[in-house]
């Protein structure tokens, strides 16, 4: 018997093992998040997506987990739709919000499904139903079963805008078996930067298919507000022209707290310092509501814009797709994810406003966007509140540090643009002709 079988029957084996636990928690959290019967089906690889009937010449599968890797991919589904224009182009994700964001993000996609869990009948079904030519997956995804029946099937495998976090990589040794051989076999890993190839090969990909293509997230950056869309929003939040902001995106459980322990220790030198609030999860937009009145603070909802009266304090941002837009009504930007364990969130928007960006120690999920930030001069990390608090003021007290943050953030955003090209030109070549 071969090494890969040996692997296969280990790992399902494995899965089998922990079927039922998995069974009920998905199980639990689709009754949670009150998920569609339909949803759960695709999942398991029982609901045909609506297909065109008469097959296409070229079908391209991509797999986006979640919001973050649906927004990264869409400039290269962009890409693809120009060197494929009549290649059909699926986007898959696991995440209920990530399908609700790919469904916005990327018009260009013919279908959006979701992915099926990694067991072998739901991704046989899976592939039988899409067909696809060439199946990519993006940043750190890896799926075992998946891989191994594409390569049973002769369907090219490719991973796109690549990074090997710092806790995959942490487990390299304990599942290197299973690593070799669901990396050994992938034809193409466009990575982010010489260190994540350097971790993949060792992780089990071939030398010579790992290569480094750049961020893709540089490519979906929009150009910075108008001077008119930027009055017109701040007006929205009816800050007065002048008047510093401070626009906290994508906070967690334990860090909207560590940000309004900034903001209080901040507004003692600057009383006019608004601050907004942008939860990544919405539905705890009352809780933190109330954490903002505990601290004495007067709060107000985007959501009901007639209610602000622009004498609130707070601003809490409960809406859905407007946090890119809004940094650019900050005078600095925190980016959160950072200062929990979590990894860090998206720091490149507010860059693209030509805003400085403050963010904690956890930036593991984008260690290398936090360098590169870093030794741009744009990003700033720090390691708590007061760290934050500190940074801040040092921002909004010198406005030509400000305008010298924008010069930067501006040629760092443009040097590293391209990824996507790359990313869609490779991916057009592993596609029959």
């Amino acid at each position: 018997m071969t090494n890969d079988r040996l692997t296969y029957y280990a790992y399902n084996g494995l899965l089998a093992a922990i079927s039922p636990a998995v069974a009920g928690y998905c199980a639990w959290s689709a009754v949670r998040a009150r998920r569609p019967g339909s949803v759960v089906r695709q999942q398991l690889g029982l609901a045909a997506p609506q297909l065109p009937k008469v097959r296409p010449e070229r079908r391209v599968w991509i797999q986006a987990v979640s919001v973050g890797e649906a927004v990264a991919v869409a400039p290269v589904f962009s890409e693809l739709r120009r060197l494929l224009p009549d290649a059909e182009l699926t986007l898959s994700t696991t995440t209920t919000t990530g399908n609700e964001m790919a469904r916005k993000a990327v018009p260009e996609a013919d279908n959006v499904i979701y992915f099926p869990m990694d067991f072998i009948p739901a991704v046989k079904r899976s592939l039988a139903l899409i067909r696809p030519d060439v199946f990519v997956t993006v940043e750190t995804e890896i799926w075992p079963n998946f891989f191994y029946q594409c390569r049973q099937k002769g369907v090219p495998v490719a991973i796109v805008n690549g990074i090997i976090s710092d806790n995959t990589y942490r487990w390299r040794r304990r599942l290197a078996w299973m690593y070799r051989w669901a990396l050994g076999g992938v034809d193409l890993l466009l990575m982010q930067s010489p260190e994540d190839a350097a971790r993949v090969v060792e992780l089990g990909a071939r030398p010579d298919r790992a290569q480094v293509a750049g961020n893709c997230k540089f490519d979906q950056l929009p150009s910075g507000l108008s001077d008119e869309d930027r009055r017109e929003l701040r007006d929205a939040f009816k800050m007065r022209n002048g008047s510093p902001a401070i626009v906290a995106g994508s906070t967690n459980p334990g860090e909207e707290e560590q940000v309004l322990d900034a903001y209080r220790i901040l507004r003692r030198k600057r009383g006019d310092l608004r601050l907004v609030i942008a939860p990544r999860q919405l539905n705890r937009t009352e809780a933190i509501r109330a954490l903002v009145s505990s601290y004495g603070f007067s709060c107000g909802l985007r959501s009901d814009a007639a209610g602000l009266s622009g004498g609130e304090d707070v601003v809490i941002l409960d809406t859905m797709g407007e946090l890119a837009a809004v940094y650019g009504i900050a005078t600095v930007a925190f980016v959160g994810g950072s200062l929990i364990p979590k990894g860090g969130h998206n720091i490149l928007q507010p860059i693209a406003h030509g805003r400085p960006v403050i963010y904690g120690p956890y930036m593991h999920k984008a260690r290398d966007l936090a360098r590169i930030a870093g030794e741009a001069g744009v990003g700033f990390q720090v390691a708590d509140s007061a760290g934050l608090a500190r940074v801040a003021e040092s921002l909004l007290e010198n406005p030509a540090r400000l305008e010298e943050v924008r010069v930067k953030a501006e040629a760092l955003i443009e040097r590293n643009r391209g990824a996507s090209r790359r990313c869609a030109e490779a991916i057009a070549e592993l596609c029959p002709s």
